[in-house]
């Protein structure tokens, strides 16, 4: 699944978008707030789901080459899409809730991964 596919499926509004823009391909997700933890534990082309705004996000986004950043319900700062922009890290944002939208992607992950497009 591609980013821009998931965006479609789940409504994401995209505050910053990198410059392989929704072509990039998705290998996972990860769910987590606590920066070091999600240092340690995702993976390049993760989905990386959270509901921290701060700056520092981008910067481990960047480290970690993730898929993209979904920030669920809380309003992203314009300092941070800013910066996500500048580093080349797409952003987006959803009023679900994490739990949700770690439940959707896992659906899609797994339908697609058994040839079914149905969630």
């Amino acid at each position: 699944m591609r980013v821009d596919e998931l965006v479609s499926r789940l409504g994401l509004q995209v505050k910053s978008m990198s410059k392989a823009g929704g072509a990039r391909e998705i290998g996972g997700g990860f769910v987590g707030d606590v920066l070091s933890h999600v240092m340690a534990n995702a993976r390049p082309q993760d989905v990386w789901v959270t509901v921290q705004t701060h700056e520092n996000v981008v910067a481990v986004a960047v480290l970690l080459d993730v898929a993209c950043v979904v920030v669920c319900q809380r309003e992203v700062p314009p300092e941070t899409c800013r910066r996500a922009q500048s580093e080349g890290v797409t952003l987006l944002w959803t009023e679900l809730g994490a739990f949700e939208v770690a439940g959707k992607l896992y659906g899609l992950l797994s339908s697609q991964a058994m040839g079914s497009d149905k969630l």
